[in-house]
């Protein structure tokens, strides 16, 4: 069975229980690098907002011998948890004014982005592009975020400079910038700060890349401290500098995903060839594909103080 053949076949269970003034709608959806997400959205007479409940693993597990049933029975689960009681007042967005505070950017890979970033403000950087989003957290959503397309610049009657420029400030306060040695991340980890899933696969999947980074020297994760798109601490004022003061030494930086970036300082025994062959085969096997940067490796200069791409 095809996923879209097996989402219809999840609507119709759906719809043949359905309360009065209930609609469900089939969506695909596209994310980060152009990774597609198949979704059932159920949404109710005079809400303004539904949950997606996506179905891509539901259809693997099926797929894998599990009955209908009981993917059924998850998918009305996940309904009753993600549900929202209200509707939610999203004027504030129609207005730049009101919602420009809460304007920060991102970092995302250029060639697995070409098609949506015609259709969104952006800066290129090297291989990189800094886009856009409002973070606005709901209680009832938790922490939302909503993509800046240009027709939003359209509405608002904005430009992309200031944009920019908005996010530039507000970046590093809504998303404080932090390093810590990869020492100070296991204990997080092993603390509990850290969801079971991701110490599960952190602690066997990512052996062999933890090894082989040590083996060229000590390494430091550069994030932010929600945990959220925190490659972009690469681009606040003064981040990088200070890290190279301290260590006293130029750095490598290695993409590990959209959140989270490592750094090594430069010792002088790394290989920029085997560390770019490590991070390619890290993105291949661990990093979830909507979730990788780039393959590449980057190099901070203490005394130019710019980063540039090495592979």
């Amino acid at each position: 069975m095809e996923i879209m053949e097996f989402c219809k076949k999840v609507k119709r269970s759906l719809v043949a229980d359905a309360e009065e003034g209930m609609k469900v709608s089939v969506k695909q959806i596209t994310k980060n690098n152009g990774v597609v997400f198949h979704s059932i959205t159920i949404s109710r007479a005079g809400m303004n907002i539904s949950p997606n409940i996506y179905l891509d693993g539901l259809y693997a597990a099926y797929e894998q011998g599990e009955t209908f049933h009981v993917v059924m029975e998850e998918v009305r689960r996940i309904y009753e948890e993600s549900k929202v009681e209200t509707s939610i007042d999203m004027g504030f967005f129609m207005d730049y004014e009101k919602m420009k505070e809460k304007v920060v950017y991102k970092v995302i890979g250029y060639e697995r982005n070409k098609e949506l970033l015609l259709q969104i403000p952006h800066i290129l950087f090297l291989d990189m592009a800094l886009v856009f989003y409002c973070h606005a957290p709901q209680k009832e959503l938790g922490c939302a975020t909503i993509l800046i397309y240009n027709s939003h610049l359209k509405m608002w009657g904005v430009t992309k400079e200031r944009l920019y420029w908005d996010a530039r400030n507000n970046t590093r306060l809504i998303l404080p910038a932090r390093i810590l040695s990869i020492e100070e991340m296991m204990k997080e980890v092993l603390s509990g700060n850290m969801e079971k899933e991701a110490l599960a696969e952190d602690m066997e999947g990512g052996k062999e890349a933890e090894q082989g980074f040590e083996e060229s020297g000590r390494m430091y994760v550069l994030g932010n401290e929600r945990k959220l798109f925190g490659a972009a601490v690469m681009f606040y004022d003064g981040v990088l500098d200070e890290f190279s003061e301290k260590m006293k030494k130029n750095f490598f930086l290695l993409p590990s995903s959209v959140h989270e970036v490592i750094l090594i300082p430069d010792d002088g025994i790394q290989e920029p060839e085997e560390l770019w062959r490590m991070v390619c085969e890290i993105n291949e096997t661990q990093v979830e594909p909507e979730e990788v940067l780039t393959d590449a490796v980057y190099y901070f200069s203490r005394k130019c103080k710019k980063i540039k791409k090495l592979f």
